[in-house]
Formats: structure tokens, C-alpha cells, sequence
């Protein structure tokens, strides 16, 4: 077995760093979202960007003692809300006159009986001084038990929790991956990044995505299917990077059938194999299917030894090919198949891809103003449910909130989404891309 960083260590030494300023207002609160879920196991709200009762950005709920208390040992069981702020500016230091407004809608919580916790989760940097004075004044408008977590503890949080990794995979081309990863890992993701790095600028984690990795943690195995440009490669390279993480996988793209069983190792358990247009990349192509047919036997064991298997294929081209493969003698072909379909995707997802296409493409400033109706349309309230804070192992069912969006237009606020979007100028070289 190839040896690799246990899960929670850092490779590298030194603090870990990540470029936090740059993900995005939305996408930061998506990275909060995860840390509730994925390091403290909370059950949440999401409040929405308007008529939210003064909890821009924020999440409420009912804090329970989580299994790994990281940063939150003393937080006590009861009503809590957490506040994300987030800044595009780097090496920003957090005052209280930036969380002016903040104190008055702390407070109107405290008297709903919703606040007796306040989390503080920032990117920036928060000095000892005005810690205290933060604290201070939330202890002033009711609030029992004030925190505040940096972007240092949020960069600790994530090269220690590789689980968090997983559902917010743009981390991944944040930082040095040394920091996460040993030599030889770090070498393949390297190399799966220099193509990935744009996908992941922009990727939504979609529920698609969410069931593909419960599908290879659980299972070994993942069939994608879908009609052509609706991301089944991207999910595949994606599931990839995260695999290399979570396992230390070698990851071995193979073309056919015959290419994984040749590449297969008994001896070394750690392999991730990726076939993409498993049965034929514009129409079936039966040799390659009776490829799969010859071969299936050895690609099972190979997954009982503990390989890890992601197929993607056309869906009109797998139903060609399925009565070629003896669907019924291996269950997993019918059991684990994810339909990517874009006509399945959510509100907010359909929302979130077409914001980061907007904001990361060139279109012209009257275009992206054009815009604006549709992104200023929010949903008043997103339920969101605990995750455990156990990697890979854990079946029980699982839901992430999700989102990746435009960047704010000052430190610290995002009053208006047309705003938020770049102008062309901003951004000369990035071309939108199809979902």
C-alpha cells in the first residue's frame, strides 16, 4: 500500500494558508455552511440576502455538543446564529467599526431568543484588541456566549479535515497542496489541477455530485450519465482530486476496460480509475462494450479490493450498451448509476452556475446588468441537515447547501448582486463556459 498522509495532518509544515479573499462572498458562505455541517455535525438555516430579519449571510439553529468540538469546546448547548464575513481584500484585520450594524441585528436576535451563541466566522485577520472589544460589545446587546474564528483557524480547519475538502472542492486550488498532501500525491494533483483549476473556479456543487461521493465512498463504483456538456467529466475529475485526498489514491485515467485491468495493482489497493465515454464517446461502439463485458469480473474484484471505479457515457449511448453487460450479474451497474441531468438541477443551482459563468466569463457590462433581476430573486429560507464529521465512513443520508457566486464590491458587504459582478474589464481573459 502506498503510504500517504493519514486524514488530519498537514504534509508540509508550517501554518497552512489558503487564498480565502478570493473565493467569493457566496462561496465563503458555502465553506461556512460545510464547517457546520462537515466539522461540527449542526443542523441549520441558511437566512437569505434580504427580508432575513438582519441575518445577511448567517445561519441559525440549535447548537448541540458535536463529536469533534475544534474551536467550540465551551459553546453551549442552545439557540446560536453564525455570521459569515467575508473580505476580497487579503491581510484585512477585522475591526469593530466593520461590524457596526452587525451589534444592532445581534441584538434584535437576542431579543427573538434566537441568539444566545453568535459565531463569527471571518477570512480576515482578527488581532487580540479588537477580539476583545467584538466580544465586548455582542456581551452588551444580550448575546451570552460570543466566538470569533479567524481565517487562520479557517485555514487550519480545512488542511485537518479532508472531509471538508470534499464538499467544497475549490479549496482544492486555493493553496499548496503540500500542505495537504505527500510528494507523490501532490505531483498527480499538480497535474490533474493544470487541467481542473478553471472547472473548479466555478464548479456548484450539485446534488449529482453530492451522490456520486457517497456512491464511490460507500461503494467503489460510480456510473455517470448524461446527455453531452452537462459536467459528468468535470464531477469525474473532481471525484478524482478528492479521492487522491481522502485515500492517496494513485489515479490512473484509463481508456478501456483492458487499459484498468492492466493497470490494476491487487498489491496496492489506493487506485482510483476514471473512464471517461466508457462505451463510445458519440455513438455506441460495441467493441468497447464487449470490452467491459469481457472484463467486468476482474473490474468487481478489483473494487472488492478496494480500487475505486468512476464510468462516465452519453445516457442514450449506455442504454445501447447495457444489454450487452449482464446488468443483473453485477449489481452495482444498475445500482450506482447517477444521472447528471440538467433538467433535474435545482433553483438555486441552475442560479449559482449561471452567476459564476457570468462572473468569470467577458460579457459586456449591459449584459451582466441585464442580469440583475434574476440573481436579486433569493429564496427566503434554505433548510440545510447535519453531516457527521466521520470521513467516508458514515451512511447515513446526507444534504449540503450549496453555493459559488460573484465576489463583494467593498470589504464587506454585498448590498446589490449587479454590483457584485465584474465588469468585462476586470476580468478581460476568462470565457464563460456550458454548465
Amino acid at each position: 500500500m502506498t503510504d500517504h498522509p493519514r486524514n488530519g495532518t498537514v504534509a508540509a509544515p508550517g501554518s497552512p494558508f489558503f487564498a480565502l479573499h478570493t473565493l467569493g462572498w457566496r462561496a465563503f458562505q458555502d465553506l461556512c455552511a460545510a464547517v457546520l455541517r462537515e466539522v461540527w455535525a449542526q443542523s441549520v438555516h441558511t437566512f437569505a440576502y434580504s427580508n432575513d430579519g438582519g441575518r445577511d449571510g448567517a445561519f441559525s439553529g440549535i447548537w448541540q455538543q458535536p463529536p469533534d468540538p475544534i474551536g467550540v469546546q465551551d459553546l453551549p448547548d442552545g439557540p446560536f446564529v453564525l455570521q459569515c464575513k467575508h473580505t476580497k481584500k487579503a491581510d484585512t484585520t477585522l475591526t469593530p467599526s466593520d461590524l457596526d450594524d452587525e451589534f444592532a441585528k445581534a441584538q434584535a436576535l437576542v431579543d427573538q431568543g434566537l441568539c444566545g451563541s453568535y459565531v463569527l466566522l471571518t477570512n480576515a485577520r482578527v488581532s487580540g484588541t479588537s477580539g476583545a472589544s467584538i466580544r465586548q460589545r455582542l456581551i452588551d446587546v444580550g448575546v451570552g456566549y460570543p466566538l470569533i474564528l479567524d481565517g487562520q483557524w479557517i485555514c487550519d480547519t480545512i488542511a485537518s479535515h479532508q472531509r471538508l475538502r470534499t464538499f467544497v472542492p475549490r479549496v482544492y486550488g486555493l493553496g499548496d497542496l503540500s500542505q495537504i498532501l505527500d510528494d507523490r500525491a501532490y505531483t498527480q494533483a499538480q497535474a490533474l489541477l493544470g487541467r481542473l483549476r478553471d472547472e473548479l473556479a466555478d464548479f456548484v456543487v450539485t446534488d449529482a455530485y453530492r451522490r456520486a461521493v457517497q456512491a464511490v465512498q460507500e461503494h467503489g463504483f460510480v456510473l455517470l450519465l448524461g446527455e453531452p456538456g452537462v459536467g459528468k467529466s468535470v464531477i469525474a475529475e473532481t471525484l478524482a482530486i478528492t479521492a487522491l485526498d481522502a485515500w492517496g489514491c494513485l489515479t490512473v485515467k484509463a481508456p478501456d476496460a483492458a487499459g484498468l485491468v492492466h493497470h490494476w495493482n491487487p498489491h496496492e489497493p489506493n487506485q482510483f480509475f476514471w473512464i471517461d465515454d466508457a462505451f463510445g464517446s458519440v455513438r455506441h461502439e460495441r467493441h468497447l462494450t464487449d470490452n467491459w463485458a469481457r472484463h467486468m469480473r476482474e473490474v468487481m474484484t478489483a473494487v472488492r479490493g478496494g480500487a475505486k471505479v468512476v464510468l462516465t457515457s452519453r445516457d442514450y449511448i449506455y442504454r445501447d450498451a447495457r444489454r450487452y453487460l449482464k446488468e443483473s450479474a453485477y449489481p452495482l451497474l444498475h445500482e450506482q448509476q447517477i444521472v447528471v441531468d440538467a433538467a433535474q438541477l435545482s433553483p438555486e443551482e441552475r442560479q449559482q452556475i449561471l452567476y459564476n459563468h457570468i462572473k468569470l466569463g467577458d460579457h459586456p457590462h449591459e449584459v451582466r446588468r441585464s442580469m440583475n433581476s434574476i440573481f436579486a430573486r433569493q429564496p427566503t429560507q434554505t433548510p440545510s441537515t447535519p453531516k457527521s464529521p466521520n470521513a467516508w465512513a458514515d451512511k447515513r443520508s446526507r444534504a449540503t447547501s450549496n453555493s459559488t457566486a460573484a465576489e463583494s464590491p467593498t470589504s464587506w458587504h454585498v448590498p446589490a448582486i449587479s454590483s457584485a459582478i465584474p465588469t468585462k474589464d476586470s476580468n478581460p481573459t476568462r470565457r464563460p463556459r456550458s454548465p
